[in-house]
């Protein structure tokens, strides 16, 4: 996946989720991807998805996001 396709991944569980929250960026690192997203409140919401499936990747970004938001 690039980092494209990723975010489109991050943005579509946002909208599922009708989370107020606004993706700032998405960075592939070795560890896999570090999202970097701004919540309703202006509080700062960064997590590191591992690379891999797009299914598993969804999930494990849908699971961080309702944890922090």
């Amino acid at each position: 996946m690039n980092t494209t396709e990723v975010e489109l991944l991050v943005r579509g569980v946002i909208a599922q989720l009708g989370l107020a929250v606004t993706v700032l960026s998405v960075i592939g690192s070795p560890a896999g991807w570090s999202i970097v997203a701004r919540g309703g409140t202006g509080r700062v919401i960064r997590f590191t998805v591992a690379g891999g499936r797009p299914v598993a990747m969804r999930a494990a970004i849908q699971e961080r996001l309702e944890a922090q938001h």
